[in-house]
């Protein structure tokens, strides 16, 4: 008799444990993933152009700006294609519709001929405006392009981040 009590309780505990989970699962944890590629075409003369990536700022609908510092990464980011774009970060998001995102870019080595060359920059943030979904219980891979046949000034050696295009795929 006192097993069979000492059963029933542990069935009540595990099928309330289990209920109190799902319903913080369905009704509270409402984040997603985000996976930030990135990637451009060749560029003629040019044989490497690695970007040096620490900060990616995101703006939501309901959430604003928001700053997240990611370990620093250098990409070489010539020759990438959707299909083997690098990823960035990995950032874990709240569920909702976002309207932009910046890239801060801290240095941009250029390799020229063999040479590396060290370019200054217009600006460290790599500005993307368009939208994009993170789903809750899902991952969104955004591909970001670079344009670099209009960013990099090889004369005067000067990076100016003109994102060309992105897109999302749902994972």
């Amino acid at each position: 008799m006192k097993n069979s009590r000492l059963i029933t309780a542990l069935v009540v505990v595990i099928v309330v444990i289990g209920l109190g989970g799902f319903v913080y699962y369905e009704y509270f944890d409402q984040g997603g993933n985000l996976n930030v590629k990135v990637m451009d075409a060749p560029m003629t003369g040019v044989s490497a152009v690695y970007l040096t990536f620490d900060e990616v700022a995101i703006h939501g609908t309901t959430s604003n700006w928001n700053y997240y510092n990611v370990t620093s990464k250098t990409i070489d980011i010539l020759g990438l294609t959707t299909t083997n774009a690098s990823l960035f970060a990995s950032i874990s998001l709240t569920a909702q519709k976002y309207t932009a995102i910046w890239l801060y870019v801290t240095h941009v080595t250029v390799v020229v001929g063999g040479v590396n060359h060290t370019f200054t920059m217009e600006s460290n943030w790599a500005k993307v405006v368009g939208s994009f979904n993170v789903s809750a219980h899902s991952s969104t891979d955004i591909i970001i392009a670079f344009n670099l046949s209009q960013e990099l000034n090889l004369v005067a050696q000067i990076f100016t981040p003109v994102v060309g295009s992105v897109s999302m795929q749902m994972g």
